[in-house]
């Protein structure tokens, strides 16, 4: 996984979450305790400011896995990825009909030079989704990691994600295969 994903995450669901749920709590306490509280033109300016930005980090912070289901729906699948590495470089580009057309530049990783090209054309179809993540399968796939490349292009499951904001398909996680849109 890159640097940048991980801590990504950890200040998004570490630090957010314990906002989240402060905020959650804050204002669960504001809604119980409302029957003994003063009315809102009585409150301090301290307390209306304390409501409003538990309100206004709340509603921040749900965005943000919002978004991350809203990029990984089957609907925001479509269109042309690119992913770069010690290997070359490739673009997949995914269609809405589901199928998808993947072109690769193969590289070698030590000195540089070429080693092949080429291109593919397959389908893709969705399997299951869980929470924040959707997996799709694509075949035929060209797998693109060096101990891959002398295979017969096989069917490859995929997984998209939205952690960065943007739509992302994880090929193969071990050779940091990641296509980004």
């Amino acid at each position: 996984m890159e640097l940048g994903v991980l801590l990504y995450i950890l200040v998004v669901f570490g630090f957010g979450g314990t906002l989240l749920l402060g905020s959650m709590a804050y204002l669960a306490w504001e809604f119980i305790c409302r029957l003994h509280r003063p009315a809102w033109s009585k409150r301090t300016l301290l307390a209306k400011a304390a409501i409003v930005l538990s309100v206004s980090v709340f509603t921040c912070l749900l965005s943000i896995p919002l978004r991350m289901i809203w990029v990984t729906r089957v609907g925001a699948i479509p269109g042309s990825y690119k992913a770069v590495g010690v290997w070359g470089s490739a673009t997949l580009t995914m269609r809405p009909d589901r199928s998808f057309v993947e072109a690769w530049n193969f590289k070698n990783a030590y000195n540089g030079k070429p080693e092949g090209e080429g291109m593919i054309q397959g389908t893709w179809r969705t399997a299951e989704r869980d929470w924040l993540t959707r997996d799709i399968y694509l075949g035929p796939f060209k797998g693109l990691a060096e101990y891959d490349r002398n295979h017969v292009p096989a069917t490859h499951s995929a997984n998209v994600m939205g952690y960065s904001g943007f739509t992302l398909i994880e090929i193969d996680a071990g050779s940091d295969i990641v296509f980004s849109k």
